[in-house]
C-alpha cells in the first residue's frame, strides 16, 4: 500500500496481515491434524480423487480379511470331516483284527461268538460316528446327497467361490461311506470262519473307500490353505497401496508444522505491530 495515507478508520496493513493469519491458521490446523490421525487426507479437501480410490482399496483390503476367515470355517470343517473318518478308520483297522483272528481255526466257537460281540459293538459305532458327524447342526455324511458349501472368497470387483463337498448320495450311517455297497451291513459278523473271511474282504474295500474320502478331503484342505496364503498376500498388497496414498510424510508435516509456527508468531507480531501504526496518528494532535 504504497503512498497510503494515514486513516483512522480503515488500517490496510492490519487487515492484511489478517488475512495472511486466517491461511496461516489453516495451514497449521491441517498440519497438525495429519500428524495426529498420520494421515495424509484427513478430509476431502486434501485429495478427493485419492479418497475416492483409497476407500475403494480399502473396502477391499476388508473384504479380503473376512476371505480369509471364511476360508478358515471352510478349512474346519474339512477337518472335523477328517477327524470323523479318521476314527472310522481306526474302528475299521480293529474290525479287521477281530476278523482275522476270528478266521482262525486256533480260536473256538466261544471266542469267536466273543469277538463277533465286539465287533458288533464296532459297527454301531461307526453308524454312530457317521450319523452325528456334522458342522453347526448340519450333519456333514447326509441321508439323501453330498455336503456342499461355496466358500466365498472373492473381493468388491469381483466374485470367487471355492466349493467344498463331502460324501455321495449313497445314505447315512455305514452305507455313506459306500460300506453297504460292499455288503457289511447286511453280512456284519465274523461268528465263524466263513464270516470271518468274507468279512475281511468287505472291510478291505471299507478301508479303501475311507482313504479314497481322505485323500478328497486332503486335497480340498490344501487348496483352501494355499488359497488363505494367496488372499493374505493380495490383501497386504492392497493395504501397501493404500497406506501409499493415505498415510502422511511424518518428516514432512512435522517441517511444515516449525514453519506454520514461526509464520503464525510473525504473523502475530505483524498484526500488533499494524494495529499499533494506527495509534501514531494521534501523536499530531498533541
Amino acid at each position: 500500500m504504497s503512498g497510503q495515507a494515514f486513516s483512522v478508520l480503515n488500517s490496510f496493513s492490519s487487515m492484511k496481515a489478517q488475512k495472511d493469519l486466517y491461511f496461516t491458521n489453516i495451514g497449521l490446523n491441517k498440519t497438525l491434524g495429519k500428524l495426529s490421525s498420520g494421515k495424509r487426507i484427513v478430509e476431502a479437501a486434501d485429495d478427493a480423487a485419492g479418497l475416492a480410490i483409497a476407500s475403494s482399496l480399502n473396502a477391499d483390503a476388508l473384504a479380503l480379511d473376512q476371505a480369509v476367515r471364511n476360508a478358515n470355517d471352510g478349512i474346519a470343517i474339512v477337518q472335523i470331516a477328517d477327524g470323523a473318518l479318521s476314527k472310522l478308520n481306526d474302528l475299521l483297522l480293529r474290525g479287521v483284527t477281530l476278523a482275522e483272528q476270528s478266521a482262525s481255526d486256533t480260536v473256538g466257537t466261544k471266542e469267536k461268538q466273543t469277538l463277533n460281540v465286539e465287533y458288533r459293538q464296532i459297527l454301531n459305532e461307526l453308524n454312530r460316528v457317521v450319523s452325528v458327524a456334522n458342522f453347526k447342526g448340519e450333519r456333514l455324511f447326509s441321508v439323501s446327497n453330498s455336503f456342499t458349501k461355496g466358500v466365498y472368497v472373492g473381493d468388491t470387483q469381483f466374485a470367487s467361490f471355492i466349493t467344498i463337498s463331502i460324501g455321495g448320495t449313497r445314505g447315512a450311517g455305514t452305507a455313506a461311506l459306500g460300506l453297504s455297497n460292499a455288503g457289511l451291513t447286511s453280512f456284519s459278523a465274523i461268528s465263524t470262519q466263513s464270516e470271518a473271511i468274507r468279512t475281511l474282504s468287505l472291510l478291505k474295500t471299507a478301508v479303501a473307500s475311507i482313504s479314497t474320502w481322505r485323500g478328497s478331503l486332503g486335497a480340498q484342505q490344501n487348496r483352501l490353505v494355499n488359497a488363505v496364503g494367496i488372499i493374505q498376500v493380495q490383501g497386504l498388497n492392497i493395504k501397501a497401496a493404500e497406506s501409499a496414498i493415505t498415510d502422511a510424510n511424518m518428516a514432512e508435516e512435522i517441517v511444515n508444522m516449525t514453519k506454520w509456527n514461526i509464520l503464525m508468531q510473525s504473523g502475530m507480531s505483524s498484526l500488533a505491530q499494524a494495529n499499533a501504526s494506527s495509534q501514531m496518528v494521534l501523536q499530531l494532535l498533541r
